[in-house]
């Protein structure tokens, strides 16, 4: 599945700032939506899907507009981000402007958003960004983070075994991949795309104490026995929790959407619920077709996962 959006990003220090930058953006790009950044700094974003306008005419259009805002805060820098994925591998490209000037322009690369974000803020220093993000705009909030300590399976099989029986759950797994979703409540997903590191991503559809409360429980039983980081960001309360066993030898992020890792991504993570395990993964195109559950048992998967 593609990702293609052109965002505008900026700090922000009050309300009424927010509330100017967003009548502004309206204004100058009325397909954008609009929503607050939490982390890592407080700002705004508004976003379009270039997959959904006449992009030629959107870019011809966009030099002239972008001076424009920068001109209306004058004293502002703020970034121009283009992100564009496919099969998991991601560039950016963009610009920073000030008072109608370019003051930094990146050309298309893997890390070309954080050097722009890093200009707007010097607390920029992650390649994850939750705005370039899916859900974004629908969603109550987003769950990133990462494993530096052994491979996918040790920590996929707990989690399996713990929900696979839960109705209310959905748990799906592959040798490269695990999610767990709650429907309605959250999706949790952790991925190996490098050897030994190991991604934890997910979203939050209900931001209310009970559903924080189970996903931290799952995070501090099943992720943080090891070394490990996870930041949940909930959007609508501007609140960022952070969750980590580093102590002072602190986290560094490893890098890994330079290339394709998955040739075959899960369904959409808000589909109905399925409380079962699927068959090898070199048989999800059959598996595509059947909803009514795997023909295959969770143990002869467990077999199968471990090499047996």
């Amino acid at each position: 599945m593609s990702y293609n959006t052109f965002s505008i990003i900026a700090q922000i220090d009050d309300k009424d700032e927010y509330a100017k930058l967003h009548t502004e953006i309206g204004n100058l790009f009325p397909a954008a939506k609009i929503r607050q950044v939490v982390h890592p700094f407080n700002g705004i974003v508004g976003q379009v899907d270039l997959r959904n306008i006449d992009k030629v005419a959107f870019e011809e259009a966009l030099q002239p507009i972008s001076a424009e805002i920068s001109k209306l805060n004058p004293d502002k820098k703020i970034a121009f981000v283009e992100v564009d994925c496919f099969g998991g591998q991601c560039t950016s490209e963009g610009r920073v402007f000030q008072n109608g000037e370019i003051l930094l322009e990146e050309e298309t690369d893997h890390i070309a958003h954080v050097r722009l974000l890093k200009l707007i803020s010097d607390n920029y220093q992650t390649w994850h960004f939750e705005p370039f993000t899916r859900e974004y705009f629908d969603k109550k909030g987003g769950i990133w983070g990462q494993i530096n300590d052994g491979p996918l399976k040790f920590f996929g099989v707990g989690l399996a075994v713990a929900y696979k029986d839960n109705p209310l759950f959905r748990v799906d797994m592959t040798m490269n991949e695990l999610l767990i979703q709650k429907f309605g409540k959250f999706t949790l997903y952790l991925m190996e795309p490098l050897e030994n590191t190991i991604k934890v991503l997910g979203s939050v559809y209900d931001d209310s104490a009970e559903t924080l409360d189970e996903i931290t429980a799952i995070i501090n039983e099943h992720i943080l026995y090891t070394k490990a980081y996870v930041f949940i960001e909930l959007i609508d309360k501007g609140e960022i929790v952070k969750m980590d066993n580093f102590g002072e030898d602190g986290f560094r992020e490893s890098l890994y959407r330079f290339k394709s890792f998955n040739d075959r991504p899960f369904p959409e993570a808000n589909s109905k619920p399925v409380a079962s395990v699927p068959k090898r993964q070199e048989r999800r195109k059959e598996e595509d077709h059947e909803e009514d559950g795997p023909s295959k048992s969770f143990w002869e998967t467990i077999k199968w996962f471990f090499g047996k």
